[in-house]
C-alpha cells in the first residue's frame, strides 16, 4: 500500500506545470505530456510479481516496494515510459561491533522497501527506449523538468537483472566446504543481488548458477535512470548492501545493455557482478561510490564508457571509504566467499573508457585479481596518478598484472591527465602495496605506451548547489590517434581508432535525450570545422584543422630518417624500416692501405700492412708501391769529406778563401 507521505509527494508531483524543458518525454512517440498522464501503482502481488504485463507511455508507473518480474514472465516497457521509486517507510537500524572487519556490522531493514524493479532468473525485461524517445527512471516526487540537482541520491531501489551466467562465488551460506565448484562445475556458485530483500522466500533476488551463460535477462536500450539505491547496512568484512541504479548479476551474453544514462545513486552508477553481458555507450556520472564496478568473474566487455566524478559528492557511506570512477575487482576475497583456484577469473574486454574527475588521487582501482585487457582509455583531472594497484593481499591487482603469477591484467595506449590547478607530477599509475613496486608498475605502464597527455577538448566542469554551472567537452582532442597495434583484436568490440568514449567531432552520442545533456553538462562548440589531418605524426598533417577526415597518410614521407645509413634521405619524417650500411660500407681512413674516397660509412675493413715499405725514394730499397713508411729505409753514406776545396784535408778559412775567389765567375764549358 501507498503510504500517505508518499502519496501527496505524488500529488505534488501531478500538479507540476513545468515539465521537459529540454528532457525528451515521450511527445515524438505519441507520448502524452506527463503531468496529463494517468498513474499505475504497482505492488509486487504478494510475491506474483507484476507478471507478464506491457507498460505504455500514457501511464506512469510507480513502484511502492520491491517489484520483481517473476521467471517465466516478460515485462515489456514502451519508448517515453516513466517509471518512478516511491521511498520506503518504517526504517530501523542495528550496528553489532565485531572484533575483525571494519569493526562492525551494520543492518538495516524497512516496513515497505524503498521501490525497486528486479528481474529474477529466467524473467525478461523488454525496456527499449530511442533516442527520441528515451525511458525514465526516477524517484516518485521528481517533476522530471530537470530542477533536481545531481546531489540527490538514494530515493528509490534502482534496477536490478539476476540471470544465470557464471560467477566465482561460493554456496548462498558462504561456505568453502561442499561448494558447488567441487560438485557442478566452476563458475556454478551463486549470490544475491546487493540491497534486494525478497520477503516472499522464493529467492528470486539469487543470481549465477552457470546454468545459462549466453542467455538473455532483457533488452535495454535508451534507458536514463537516476536518483537511486537503498543502503542496507554492510557486513563485518566492509561489504556494503545496497542497491545501485542498475545491478547486473551474472547476465547472460545475450542481455543487451546499450546507451543507458546511470545519474545520482547513493553507491555505484552501474555494477557488473560476475557473467558475460557485454555493455556500450553507458554514461555514469555524479554518484557517492563508483561510476562503474565489476566483479565477482565477469567475463563480458565493455566499451565506450564515460565517468564522470565530482569528489565533494563521491562520499562513500556504506561503510566510509574511497571512491572511484572506475573500480575494477575480481572476486569477492574479502568476504571468503571465493576459492581463487578454482574460480572464473575476471577477464573482460574492455576499450574506450573515459574518467573524469575533479581532483580524486586516482580515478581508477584495481584489486582482488581484475584481469582483461584494457585498452585506449582516457583519464582526466587526477590530483596523483591515473589508476590504482593495489598489491595486499596474494591475489591482488598488482599479481594479476606480474609476468610471473597471474598475466591476464593489461592496460594498454592510456591517456592521463592531472588536474592542473593542483600542480605536480601526475604519475601513470600509484602501486598500493607492501613491496615497494612503484617503479616497477610505472616501467610496465610506460612500456604498454600509456602517457601522461592532455587527450580531451575539456575536461574541466562545475556544480553549484547540485546544479552543473560549466559544463564540458569530454570528446578526444583529434582522431585517428590508436595505431592498427593497439585495434581490439577481440570480437566483441569495434575497431575505435579514438581515444576514450567519444568520437572526436561527432556529437556526444547522449547529446540529445540524456538528463546529463539537459542539466547543461555538455558544452562543444558546434562550427564548421576545418577538416583535414588531424595526426601529428602523419605525413599530410595540419595543424589548422579541428576536425578530422580521414585522410592522414604515413608513406610519402617515409623513407631512412638515419644519417649513418647509406640510403639516409634528409627529407624523410617517418622512418620506413629500410636504413642500411652495406651499398656505401668501406674504408674511410684516408692511410689504409685500401682507402676507399667513394664509401661514407666505414665498415672496419681498413688495413695497414700489405701496402707498407720505405717511401724515401733517396734510399736504396725504395718501394714506388709503398703508401706507408716502415722505417726501412736504407741509405748509403760516402767517405768524401764535403767543403775541402784545396784538398788539405780541413774545411777552414783557406777553403772559404778559395771559394770567394771565384764566387761569381762564369764556368767554361
Amino acid at each position: 500500500m501507498l503510504s500517505l507521505r508518499a502519496f501527496w509527494a505524488w500529488a505534488l508531483l501531478g500538479s507540476s506545470s513545468v515539465f521537459a524543458q529540454g528532457l525528451l518525454t515521450g511527445e515524438a512517440c505519441g507520448c502524452p505530456v506527463v503531468p496529463s498522464r494517468d498513474t499505475v501503482f504497482v505492488s509486487d502481488n504478494n510475491g506474483a510479481g507484476v507478471g507478464t504485463q506491457h507498460w505504455t507511455c500514457d501511464h506512469l508507473y510507480v513502484l511502492t516496494e520491491q517489484v520483481f518480474v517473476n521467471p517465466g514472465d516478460t515485462l515489456t516497457i514502451d519508448p517515453g515510459t516513466v517509471v518512478l521509486g516511491a521511498a520506503g517507510e518504517g526504517r530501523s537500524e542495528v550496528e553489532v561491533a565485531v572484533n575483525f572487519g571494519v569493526g562492525s556490522v551494520r543492518d538495516v531493514s524497512y516496513d515497505s522497501y524503498p521501490g525497486a524493479l528486479v528481474v529474477a532468473r529466467s524473467g525478461f525485461l523488454d525496456a527499449q527506449g530511442n533516442a527520441d524517445c528515451p525511458i525514465q527512471f526516477s524517484f516518485l516526487g521528481d517533476p522530471l523538468d530537470g530542477s533536481v540537482g545531481v546531489d540527490v541520491t538514494g530515493q528509490w531501489g534502482g534496477l536490478a537483472l539476476c540471470g544465470a551466467a557464471q560467477t566465482n562465488t561460493l554456496h548462498l551460506d558462504l561456505s568453502f566446504f561442499g561448494a558447488p565448484f567441487f560438485t557442478t562445475g566452476v563458475g556454478t556458485g551463486e549470490d544475491r543481488i546487493e540491497g534486494i530483500v525478497d520477503l516472499s522466500g522464493q529467492d528470486r533476488e539469487v543470481y549465477g548458477s552457470n546454468a545459462d551463460p549466453t542467455g538473455s535477462s532483457g533488452i535495454l536500450t535508451y534507458l536514463s535512470i537516476r536518483h537511486g539505491s537503498t543502503n542496507l547496512g554492510w557486513t563485518q568484512f566492509g561489504n556494503g548492501n545496497e542497491t545501485d541504479l542498475l545491478q547486473l548479476g551474472a547476465c547472460g551474453s545475450g542481455t543487451v545493455v546499450e546507451h543507458i544514462e546511470l545519474v545520482s545513486s547513493a553507491d555505484d552508477g552501474l555494477h557488473i557482478l560476475g557473467g558475460l553481458v557485454e555493455v556500450r555507450h553507458i554514461v555514469s556520472a555524479f554518484h557517492a561510490e563508483d561510476a562503474f564496478e565489476s566483479d565477482q568473474g565477469w567475463q563480458g566487455s565493455a566499451q565506450y564508457l564515460l565517468g564522470i566524478q565530482d569528489t565533494l559528492l563521491a562520499q562513500a557511506t556504506n561503510p566510509p571509504g574511497p571512491s572511484y570512477v572506475y573500480d575494477a575487482e575480481g572476486d569477492d576475497v574479502q568476504d571468503n566467499n571465493m576459492d581463487p583456484s578454482s574460480e572464473p577469473y575476471c577477464l573482460p574486454a574492455m576499450s574506450n573508457l573515459t574518467l573524469i574527475t575533479n581532483g580524486a588521487d586516482q580515478a581508477a582501482s584495481y584489486h582482488s585479481l581484475p584481469g582483461g585487457d584494457w585498452l585506449n582509455s582516457v583519464v582526466h583531472g587526477v590530483s596523483d596518478a591515473g589508476i590504482e594497484i593495489q598489491h595486499y593481499l596474494t591475489c591482488d591487482g598488482f599479481n594479476a598484472m606480474l609476468p610471473n603469477q597471474y598475466a591476464f591484467l593489461t592496460l594498454r595506449n592510456w591517456r592521463v591527465w592531472g588536474d592542473e590547478s593542483q600542480g605536480g607530477e601526475i604519475l601513470r599509475g600509484r602501486y598500493m602495496g607492501n613491496y615497494g613496486a612503484q617503479s616497477a608498475l610505472e616501467g610496465w605502464l610506460t612500456d604498454s605506451t600509456n602517457v601522461i597527455e592532455s587527450a580531451l577538448v575539456d575536461g574541466a566542469f562545475a556544480l553549484e548547489n547540485g546544479m552543473i554551472v560549466d559544463g564540458l567537452d569530454p570528446r578526444a582532442q583529434t582522431g585517428g590517434t590508436v595505431n592498427d597495434y593497439y585495434l581490439p583484436s577481440d570480437e566483441r568490440l569495434e575497431p575505435a581508432t579514438f581515444h576514450g568514449a567519444l568520437e572526436p567531432g561527432e556529437t556526444p552520442w547522449f547529446a540529445s535525450w540524456s538528463y546529463l545533456a539537459q542539466q547543461g553538462l555538455i558544452e562543444t562548440e558546434n562550427v564548421v570545422e576545418d577538416e583535414g589531418c588531424t595526426y601529428a605524426l602523419a605525413c599530410n598533417y595540419d595543424a589548422a584543422a579541428t576536425a578530422d577526415d580521414g585522410s592522414c597518410e604515413f608513406t610519402s614521407c617515409a623513407g631512412c630518417i638515419y644519417e649513418w645509413a647509406c640510403n639516409y634521405d634528409a627529407s624523410a619524417v617517418l622512418d620506413d624500416g629500410t636504413c642500411e650500411r652495406e651499398t656505401c660500407g668501406g674504408c674511410t681512413f684516408v692511410l689504409a692501405c685500401n682507402y676507399d674516397p667513394a664509401a661514407t660509412q666505414d665498415d672496419g675493413s681498413c688495413t695497414y700492412e700489405e701496402c707498407q715499405g720505405c717511401t724515401f725514394p733517396g734510399s736504396n730499397n725504395y718501394d714506388p708501391a709503398a703508401l706507408i713508411d716502415d722505417g726501412s729505409c736504407e741509405i748509403e753514406v760516402t767517405e768524401t769529406c764535403y767543403g775541402d776545396l784545396n784538398g788539405d784535408g780541413v774545411v777552414s778559412t783557406l777553403d772559404l778563401l778559395d771559394f770567394l775567389s771565384v764566387y761569381g765567375s762564369a764556368c767554361e764549358d
